[in-house]
């Protein structure tokens, strides 16, 4: 990508061994203005000791700002709802209801401004951003290579059209990381929650050494997610959520190419 591309919002961090040359990339972003930093490891080895450098530096940095970097008052209030969800379910054997706003054969859209078409829902939800937003793609989604991929270009193609910072985390495990940052910060955020149908699931026994379950990983994932979505919600911030029904690659493709 162009550094001309980038606004004014972000800093880049350089890891690289003396084997690799980034010089061109560097040079490029600081005469554009950028704040750039380069840390060059010897080996791998290297890797960490960064990762007591960053840590370390978390801590100074909530010393300074007056804060305890190892609270997370967010995160538990995510718990909160998702335990709720999780106590509905297990009573009615269905989550809470909630009207979608978009149903396509493909695709059910909750939340984020009216359309009557899924290119104009999605268009019209980042169109909401403002200078220094930042989009966050929240992943619940089998994992694998194809997904990766289609969602590495969903995510250069809103960063390209819309020139916004676009984060990308698979759920749930993103919740005890930035999970805290979305629902603490100062709300600029535009948030992107993609799901899908589990059609191969799996039981969570209610006990060791018994059968008998009244939940399913699918379904502790669900209640994850909407679990977050509702204190996101509650925080006042702009959330989406496209909920796929068939072929999650192929719906985020889809979404890429409505861009």
């Amino acid at each position: 990508v162009d550094s001309c591309v980038y606004v004014n919002d972000r800093l880049f961090v350089f890891f690289q061994n003396a084997a690799v040359d980034n010089a061109t990339k560097i040079s490029g972003l600081v005469e554009a203005g950028h704040p750039v930093i380069t840390i060059t490891s010897n080996n791998r080895y290297d890797l960490g000791s960064q990762m007591f450098l960053w840590e370390m530096a978390t801590a100074v940095a909530g010393h300074f700002l007056g804060i305890n970097p190892f609270d997370q008052p967010d995160v538990e209030i995510t718990k909160v709802h998702i335990r709720r969800m999780i106590a509905v379910y297990r009573e009615h054997k269905e989550f809470p209801y909630e009207l979608s706003s978009l149903t396509t054969p493909e695709c059910v859209v909750y939340g984020g401004p009216q359309a009557l078409t899924l290119a104009d829902k999605l268009k019209n939800f980042l169109s909401e951003a403002e200078k220094g937003d930042y989009v966050c793609l929240q992943v619940y989604l089998n994992q694998s290579p194809e997904v990766d991929e289609a969602l590495c270009t969903l995510r250069e193609t809103i960063f390209i059209k819309y020139g916004l910072a676009v984060t990308t985390g698979y759920g749930p495990r993103y919740l005890h990381s930035t999970g805290q940052l979305h629902k603490g910060d100062s709300g600029n955020g535009l948030f992107i929650q993609l799901t899908q149908e589990n059609f191969r699931d799996v039981d969570i026994p209610d006990e060791i050494g018994k059968k008998k379950s009244s939940l399913t990983f699918g379904t502790l994932q669900a209640a994850q997610a909407q679990g977050d979505r509702q204190a996101l919600k509650d925080a006042g911030r702009r959330i989406i959520r496209f909920h796929f029904r068939t072929n999650p690659v192929a719906g985020l493709k889809n979404l890429t190419e409505i861009l």
